[in-house]
């Protein structure tokens, strides 16, 4: 959730429950459930987020999915880079980032970054990769021409995702653990201002313009907080009841679309901060990415389906069959392929948007 995808911004939330440092090396974080605790972006109604599994062995691509990209334990994102050359791969279960080369879709590097990164973000000029670990109340930032931690934003509590404003020099960052979102400095990384939101706050996403950040809340009852970035306060909240765990701004940012927990997707005016509609998703949507001319949303969902939704419409145009439990999904810069995130496989699956449209 959420990072450089495209022109799409987008971000996810996911059940966690608070936890401070911990010196055990488990990677679920304490008191993950469902209902009252929490999700990651927080819902009551939210599926929980599966420990770390065991890779299996990917089965037979269906027809428009390239074979399966391997990269470390439990990838939960991917982000690509503004060029499209290169997609960053947060991997939950192995404390790294797998960089893949688009090109030739092989994995090029791997960065070693803190314990449990679950969300990655590119910058906009595409310079830096912020990386948030969960259980290592820390962002990880990697300098993307050397592939190498240059920078470290220690002493937060549950970072859940970074929304960028287009200019680059401030990151809002969801403390889950604190209730509130951190403004930090992306030059000195020094929070340099806080903001009150709902309880854990599980994913933030700026519009295009980066007048508006949309602070994701999945706890009973759900909401978006939008934040005033000029001034640095919440200007209103926006009832979600269904759950938002992840939320995409589609190009022109009039129009933003969220993948609930509930099992479906919401349509959002951001002229109004409405919900306009609502759409039914299956197999338990954790994700949504929009198409770069703004006509589809593609949704990842824990039952191994990848479901496109015509925006025109409002209703499912396919339902794509990836195995494993699919988690993170970003689109190339052509916006010719998406990247989805295959959690249980510990893989990345390619998909050709322009056949799954058809």
């Amino acid at each position: 959730m959420g990072g450089t995808r495209g022109d799409a911004r987008s971000v996810r939330a996911r059940p966690l429950a608070p936890a401070r440092r911990r010196p055990a090396r488990s990677k679920r974080l304490g008191g993950l459930a469902l209902g009252t605790a929490v999700g990651v972006a927080l819902a009551a109604c939210s599926p929980a987020p599966p420990a770390p599994l065991p890779p299996v062995a990917p089965g037979v691509a269906p027809a428009g999915v390239s074979a399966p990209i391997v990269v470390g334990a439990n990838p939960s994102d991917v982000a690509i880079t503004p060029d499209g050359r290169h997609a960053y791969v947060a991997n939950y279960g192995t404390n790294t980032v797998s960089v893949i080369d688009t090109a030739s879709n092989t994995v090029i590097a791997t960065v070693p970054v803190g314990d449990a990164p679950d969300r990655v973000t590119l910058t906009p000029d595409g310079r830096h990769a912020w990386v948030t670990s969960v259980n290592a109340n820390s962002i990880s930032v990697i300098d993307t021409a050397s592939n190498a931690v240059t920078g470290t934003v220690r002493d937060l509590v549950i970072p859940r995702g970074v929304g960028f404003t287009p200019d680059g020099r401030r990151a809002y960052v969801p403390e889950f653990g604190r209730n509130r979102v951190s403004v930090i400095d992306t030059a000195s990384l020094a929070v340099v201002a806080s903001v009150p939101v709902g309880q854990q706050p599980g994913g933030v996403v700026l519009t295009p313009d980066g007048r508006r950040a949309y602070v994701l809340s999945n706890t009973d009852p759900g909401n978006i907080t939008v934040i005033d970035t000029g001034r640095n306060r919440v200007s209103t909240r926006i009832p979600l009841p269904d759950g938002p765990l992840w939320v995409a701004i589609a190009p022109n940012g009039h129009t933003a679309y969220s993948a609930n927990a509930a099992g479906s997707m919401s349509v959002l005016d951001l002229a109004r901060n409405a919900v306009t509609g609502t759409v039914p998703i299956q197999g338990e949507p954790t994700g949504v990415a929009i198409s770069h001319n703004g006509r589809y949303a593609y949704l990842p969902g824990a039952r191994g389906t990848l479901t496109l939704v015509d925006t025109r419409t409002n209703k499912v145009a396919a339902a794509i069959p990836v195995e494993g439990s699919l988690k993170g999904v970003a689109l190339s810069a052509d916006g010719h392929r998406a990247y989805v995130t295959n959690f249980g496989a510990s893989s990345v699956a390619v998909l050709d948007t322009d056949s799954a449209a058809k």
